[in-house]
Parts: C-alpha cells; structure tokens; sequence
C-alpha cells in the first residue's frame, strides 16, 4: 500500500487554498481597475469635449454665426498618436474636424454614446454628446442652438498603465503567497510536531521496557491528546496482559510441578526395591489420584483458554437457548452430597414467574453455578447455609448466591478473579483448589456478554451475583 504524507497534503491543500485567493483577488483587482481606469479615461475625454464647446464662438460679422477657434484645440493625451474631434450643430453643420479624422468619429451611431475602435492598430475610445449649448453668449442672437461633440483619444497608455498595475500587484500576490506559504510550512511542521514527538516515544516500547512517558507537546495539543490518553491506556492494558501472561505460564508451571513431582516420587520408591501386590496397588492407586488432579488442572486451563478465546471471537452468537433455572437446580443437585457432607443446608427461589433464557452452553452455566456453590460450601463454617437465586431484571437473566461464611478479606477482594490466586491458601490445598474456579466464572460470564461480581464482609458473608443478557 502506497504510504502518502498528512504534512504534504496539508501544504498542498494550503497552498492550493493560497493559490486559488490570490488568482481570484488578482482578476477581482484587475476588473476593478479596469473599471477605474476607464472612468477616469471617460472622465479627461469629457472634459475634452467641454474644453472644445468652448472654443466654439459666435463672429463678430453681420449677421453673427458660429466658427470654431482651431488655434486653441486640445493637445492629444497621448502625444505619440493624435485625437480626433469633430463640432457640428444640431442643424447638422460641421464646424470643425480634426485632420484625418476616421470614419468611426465622422459617423457616430446614433444613441451611442461611448464606444471603442482601432485606428491602424492603435485603440481608441470615443465620447459622442449631444444638446450641448454654446458658451459664447452674443447680443441679439436667437437661442436654441446646441452642439454635437465627438472626441476620440488613443487608449494606449491607459492600458499600459493598467496593465503595469496588474503586473506589480500580480507580483505582490506572488510574494505575499510565497511568505505564506513559508510560514504554513513552518506551522504545519510544528503543528505535527507533537505526532513525532509520540511516535519517537513510542518506539521506546519493548517487551522489556513498558515505560511509556507521553511528552507534554502531545497531552498539550487538543487534537492529539486524545489519542496519547488511547496509547497509554492501550499500553497499560497490553502490559497488564503481557504481566497476567507471564505470571499464568509461571503460576500453571508451579502448579502442573507438584502432582508431577509427586508422581515421579510415587512410581521411584515402587521401583527402588521389591515390593507386594498390596504396595504396588496403594502406589498405583495414589499415582492415579494425581494424575486426576494433574487432569483436573488442563481441563481447567483448557477451558479458561476456551472462554477466553470465545469472548474475543464475539461472545455468545450462534449458541442454543439455555433455562437458567434448569441449570442451577441442575448444579445444586450435583453438590447435594458436598452439602450433605458438610452439613451445609442449600436452598433455591425463583421469583420471576417466567422462564429465564439466555444463549450459552448449559454445561458451562453448571459450570459457573457450581464452582460459586462449591467455594460457599467448602469455605463456610459447618451447618452453613447457601442459597441461590435466579431472577430477571430489565430483561437480564440474574443468578445470585449468598453464604453466610466468615467473608473475604477487604484485600483479596480486587485479585479474587485472578488467576491462581488463592484468599486462603491452607484451605484450597486441603479441598485441592488451584485458584483457576473463579477465574473460570468470569471468563465464562464474559464471553456471554454477562457480568459477575462479589460484596462480601466479614459480618455478613458473600454474596456474588451473575448478570447475563437474556435471549430470545
């Protein structure tokens, strides 16, 4: 896959952005001194034409008539190329005309007023008024006699000018862009400095250093702070991982060493010297007792491995229906004699008058409610009591179970679920527990969807509860 660069895209975006105002502010500029430029062209032009009505004069003849004073006439704007005029009254008598004056100024349009034309390759643009009246005023001479003036000048420099402006403020846009573009370079770059900052820290991270300090340009930017909090709890919860890794390889070691070395012992002093039919039969019998234990201990781990990898694969999906109240009178049945033999007295309700369904193995809900019932059994006091519960709660399957024993530590109660742990040591060795029951539960329960907790004091005993999502 083709790797791009967010600092690349920026800068391109940017000056894409840059690029696109200073074009649209450049034809935006150019229109409007265009604009001004010919209003002010149109501007001289009329006051050429006033300069020319007043060089317009009655003679001293009798009777007096108009004549045009040529001596006087305007110089041209542009002394390269001449101007042309052209004075005619509105009876249509022409009064002066520039020499060489083109057809376009001889013959105006009517009602066009201002209009542009090319003269052996030079523009020009013309103004054509009419009504103007003549300034020369003349005793005994009838008013009501106006002028029609046509001026026409060379366009020339005023385009030069014009295009010269545009020039130097195209120029300017240029500068202005490339010192912007300089210091959106430099932003950028400092912007994403907080992303190399972290990713220089992250790469710090082995399996033999989990140190992860995020640097404070990161927690100090809002855009990257969230994803510095993610990084660092992702690594917390990684190293939890890794440590909880670690300590099962070395806890499950410790524990499939002792009935191994037990074993080893056993079968060794049947071997050392000859014995009777009766030895050999006690040692084989002993050896396969610890066999059963080692066995129990792998269809524990074998299943703690299964839940797990069931709750990272989605959960309870495409599993049968379940009744939960099925399988905790199924469990409570099963440890009848444990009961019995402790003399604990086991009870059961079932409040809801519905039947409680949820998706998951029946044998792994046994599972559950028996592994809860067992320890409530074995860790209370003789003559104890238990009882289960089964319930629905906001379309939840609920399955609690109460002991009145002595509780559990305050301590013990955050490393309860953890693998291998044991609250009371003395006893799990003498009822053959290796601390992976509880552990079991929760990770049936999570992969189920469900939730397991326990409250427990020492005044009133435990009580854990089991939530698991109802199904259909």
């Amino acid at each position: 896959m083709a790797k791009f660069s967010i600092k690349r895209r920026i800068i391109t975006a940017v000056a894409a952005a840059e690029l696109f105002l200073v074009a649209s502010l450049t034809v935006l500029a150019s229109l409007v001194m265009q604009r001004h430029a010919l209003s002010s062209f149109d501007t001289a032009l009329h006051g050429r034409v006033m300069n020319v009505v007043a060089l317009v004069r009655y003679s001293e003849d009798a009777p007096p008539s108009l004549q045009f004073d040529g001596s006087m006439a305007p110089r041209s704007l542009d002394q390269r190329y001449p101007d042309f005029f052209r004075v005619q009254t509105s009876a249509g008598r022409v009064l002066a005309s520039s020499a060489l004056a083109p057809a376009a100024v001889s013959s105006a349009v009517p009602g066009t007023r201002i209009w542009n034309f090319v003269v052996s390759g030079v523009p020009y643009r013309a103004l054509h008024l009419e009504g103007l009246p003549v300034l020369d005023s003349e005793e005994g001479v009838a008013g009501g006699t106006t002028l029609q003036v046509t001026y026409a000048a060379p366009t020339v420099g005023m385009r030069r000018s014009l295009a010269l402006a545009i020039f130097y403020f195209l120029l300017g846009g240029v500068f202005l862009l490339a010192v912007s573009l300089w210091f959106s370079i430099r932003a950028v770059e400092k912007g994403l400095r907080p992303l190399s900052d972290l990713a220089a820290g992250a790469q710090s991270i082995s399996a033999s250093n989990w140190a992860f300090a995020p640097p404070a340009s990161a927690l100090g930017t809002k855009e990257v702070e969230p994803l510095t909090r993610a990084m660092s709890q992702m690594l917390e919860t990684l190293h939890t991982a890794f440590q909880q890794q670690r300590e099962f390889t070395a806890n499950a070691a410790h524990e499939l060493k002792t009935p191994v070395a037990i074993l080893k012992s056993t079968l060794q002093s049947l071997l050392q010297q000859p014995r009777g039919a009766e030895t050999y039969r006690n040692g084989i019998n002993d050896a396969l007792n610890d066999l059963a234990r080692l066995e129990s201990l792998l269809h524990s781990m074998l299943r703690l491995s299964r839940a797990e990898q069931r709750a990272a694969r989605g959960g309870a999906r495409e599993l049968p229906v379940v009744d939960v109240v099925g399988t905790c009178e199924a469990a409570l049945t099963r440890l009848a004699p444990l009961a019995h033999s402790r003399g604990a007295k086991l009870s059961f309700s079932s409040p809801s008058p519905e039947t409680l369904r949820v998706r998951a193995e029946p044998e792994d809900l046994e599972i559950v409610w028996m592994n809860l019932i067992e320890n409530a059994i074995r860790y209370g006091p003789v003559h104890s009591q238990v009882h289960v519960s089964a319930a629905r709660n906001n379309g939840s399957a609920v399955v609690a179970v109460e002991d009145s024993g002595p509780g559990i530590p305050a301590a013990d109660l955050p490393l309860i679920f953890e693998r291998f742990h044991r609250a009371d040591r003395s006893r799990s060795r003498e009822s053959g527990g290796y601390g992976l029951g509880l552990a079991i539960c929760k990770a049936l329960v999570d992969s189920y969807g469900g939730s397991i907790a326990i409250k427990s004091s020492p005044s009133s005993g435990t009580r854990v509860v089991v939530e698991l999502p109802a199904g259909s």
